[in-house]
């Protein structure tokens, strides 16, 4: 009983961090209560927070109950997630990125649960347990589900993409573990980067948005969404508009990151033209808004599990 209700502090807290960033703003090009993009609206991001947490709970219980890997495979979990959520919006690609960040973390804290070891967690040590674990539980068809799901999303650049990795067209047999995936598609997307690199940018931008909770958890998603857009190259927009516009827009961001460190109010009225400019445009930094989103969902977790076992001990 004790392990069901940690699983659903965990399951929900996780699955929070998608509406939580959605519900920040400004974050230039990103949906916000003032605003969505094309064809997402704030409320997409709300609803599938939801339907979210049910597939977490479902994924931490089965690595609980296992006494090694799981049967179900990380790609056929990243499959599930995205394609029960999807549905309420038209299979519209609400949070395929943010998916693929979050299936290893929920693996992750099943296994620190199994093991005994969640007391006292921190944030290092779930990301590195998360990683470790995927690295072990590889899968064959791991990126056949995974070509399944980003088929289904139907991104409009997948049939003009052209670059190094898994043909997700041809369906080869045989197929990938998802460590072999990240490791083909590494270098090209930016979420699969990050897992690879053991989620440092996650790891940044958690510390920022942590270091605001609970009294400006809006305000530290913010700060981490301008500084990460900073420093990375979004692949969403790089796909859908090229590597040169992608470049532009993080050095746009740099200009409202010198703004904020200034600690001149101007930094948001820029932030907010800047909004609206790739709103117009149709410019969505996706990718970052994935990273922002897991870590703001980790830092609800910790905190809970904090929360949770303080009092238990009343």
């Amino acid at each position: 009983m004790l392990a069901d209700s940690i699983i659903e502090i965990i399951a929900s807290s996780l699955a929070a961090g998608l509406s939580i960033e959605a519900s920040s703003y400004p974050k230039p090009g990103n949906v916000s209560p003032l605003g969505g993009t094309k064809d997402l609206e704030h409320w997409f991001f709300i609803a599938a927070s939801t339907s979210i947490s049910i597939e977490i709970f479902k994924i931490i219980q089965k690595v609980i109950m296992s006494k090694g890997c799981p049967e179900e495979g990380v790609g056929e979990s990243i499959y599930k997630i995205y394609s029960a959520s999807s549905k309420p919006h038209g299979g519209k690609n609400v949070h395929l990125g943010f998916t693929m960040l979050l299936v290893p973390i929920a693996m992750g804290f099943g296994d620190l649960i199994r093991s005994g070891h969640l007391d006292g967690v921190d944030v290092e040590e779930v990301l590195n347990r998360s990683v470790d674990l995927v690295r072990e539980c590889g899968d064959p068809k791991d990126s056949l589900w995974i070509s399944r799901a980003i088929l289904e999303a139907s991104p409009s650049y997948i049939f003009k993409y052209q670059g190094h990795g898994y043909d997700l067209l041809s369906r080869l047999e045989g197929g990938k573990s998802f460590w072999e995936f990240v490791e083909d598609f590494k270098r090209h997307d930016l979420i699969l980067n990050e897992i690879w690199n053991r989620y440092q940018r996650t790891h940044e931008a958690y510390n920022m948005i942590c270091s605001n909770y609970p009294d400006n958890l809006y305000g530290g998603v913010v700060t981490a969404f301008i500084a990460i857009g900073s420093e990375a190259i979004d692949t969403l927009i790089a796909r859908k508009r090229g590597y040169r516009v992608a470049i532009k827009v993080r050095a746009e961001m740099k200009k409202i990151l010198s703004l904020l460190r200034q600690g001149t109010p101007l930094w948001r009225l820029y932030a907010e033209l800047l909004d609206r400019e790739l709103k117009i445009s149709g410019i969505n930094p996706g990718s970052i808004a994935d990273i922002i989103a897991l870590a703001s969902g980790l830092c609800v977790a910790i905190r809970a599990i904090e929360r949770h076992k303080n009092s238990s001990q009343l």
